[in-house]
């Protein structure tokens, strides 16, 4: 496809006008990256035109293609607001072809990269060590630096931290008062990563002992609670919930479904692709923790939901990943947030008060109604694709006829 095909119905000058200055030679290939993540005919029209204007600028200003950066786009569209202002969403479209003309390498200067503060840079650092010298995942490192945000901020204040004198009571008051706002799942997690810190910490000689053991322990919670799940009603309402007329609704019933029926978790429904379904021999390999590639059975139901999708909703683009964002530029997601969104956000619509957990509640749901069928731990565990078997102990809790069986008397007298 060239650009002629947005600007059919324009005259010849005008269609030669869109390839004056020095960017006219990728205007069509540009054209085609635009049809690709499925922008609308209208709004690919007003990006091309706004690429041809700066071209034309360039030109006039003697500006090269390898001089064009951030810098001199901002200079442009201060010229430009002199006389016609840019539009909504101009600024980002001059942004997406900037960083497409850097992909490409048909523009050579680099992205600016700001020079981190030192709060940025500690964190960076220790991800550089996470990453390097531990060898941890990069899903795991981000998790790890997310969620000591806080503490590293806190350490910052108007001089910068004081690594020297930080103290196990310093570190002992800031884990209570976490302990005050937070639940005992996120504080172990928190307690795992501020444990690695402060050991990574002594490493590089910023403290001078092991902090890490100031740290108070945390109860596990493991088995402290019954696992959260959703009941047969509650279940039918989420997926009755979902307008499956829309193409949004093909897509959000097909991750629903294919959450509550193959226990799977928000990430593996993310980063599946279309090559991952075996449609002849219904299997589905999923990109799993630890690196592993497990093969799972494809119910029959789960396979129509996604055919549906893949055939009726899912927009047109050169991207392998099974589920898109609607609104253009059609990609997958970067983040697993994004699956628990729609389950979210789908629960909401279904009157569901059970907000905790999102997509992997689905997870848990799962593993109860098997329970109540009569699966037995060992088989939930495959399924569910857990690597120790204690991981599957919780949801013996959940099986309140068999515990019952089992129960004492109370004893007679005793109040």
């Amino acid at each position: 496809m060239t650009i002629t095909a947005f600007f059919s119905s324009a005259r010849p000058s005008v269609v030669r006008r869109l390839h004056d200055g020095p960017l006219g030679r990728y205007v069509d290939d540009y054209a085609v990256r635009l049809v690709e993540q499925g922008f609308s005919r209208v709004t690919a029209r007003r990006t091309l035109r706004l690429t041809a204007s700066l071209s034309r600028w360039l030109e006039r200003r003697s500006f090269s293609v390898n001089q064009l950066d951030e810098a001199i786009i901002a200079q442009y569209q201060s010229v430009r607001a002199r006389t016609r202002p840019l539009g909504f969403g101009d600024s980002i479209a001059l942004r997406r072809f900037l960083e497409w003309m850097r992909e490409k390498r048909f523009c050579t200067t680099s992205a600016p990269r700001s020079a981190p503060g030192p709060h940025q840079q500690v964190r960076e650092d220790y991800a550089r060590y996470l990453a390097q010298d531990i060898g941890l995942s990069e899903r795991t490192i981000e998790h790890y630096t997310d969620i000591l945000e806080p503490f590293l901020r806190a350490q910052f204040g108007a001089d910068g931290p004081n690594w020297l004198g930080l103290t196990g009571i310093q570190i002992r008051k800031f884990f209570e008062q976490c302990a005050k706002h937070h639940s005992s799942h996120y504080l172990q997690r928190f307690r795992s990563a501020l444990r690695s810190f402060l050991r990574y910490s002594q490493f590089r000689g910023a403290t001078r002992l092991d902090l890490s053991n100031c740290i108070p322990r945390v109860n596990n919670p493991r088995l402290a609670g019954l696992p959260k799940s959703l009941s047969s009603e509650q279940l039918r309402r989420l997926l009755g919930s979902v307008d499956r007329n829309t193409a949004v609704g093909k897509r959000d019933y097909a991750i629903l479904l294919s959450l509550a029926r193959l226990g799977l978790r928000a990430n593996e429904i993310r980063t599946l692709e279309l090559d991952d379904i075996d449609w002849q021999n219904g299997l589905l390999s999923l990109n799993a923790k630890g690196g592993e590639r497990p093969t799972m059975p494809l119910p029959p139901d789960v396979g129509k939901a996604i055919y549906e999708y893949l055939r009726r909703g899912r927009p047109r683009s050169q991207t392998r990943r099974v589920f898109l964002r609607h609104n253009a530029p059609h990609i997958g997601y970067s983040r697993s947030s994004g699956i628990s969104y729609i389950v979210k956000q789908a629960m909401v619509s279904a009157g569901i008060d059970l907000p905790y957990g999102a997509a992997h509640l689905l997870r848990h749901t799962l593993a109860t109604d098997m329970l109540g069928r009569g699966s037995s731990l060992r088989e939930i565990g495959q399924v569910l694709r857990h690597r120790r078997p204690n991981t599957t102990r919780i949801y013996v809790k959940v099986d309140v006829i068999a515990l019952q069986s089992v129960a004492l008397p109370w004893p007679e007298g005793v109040q």
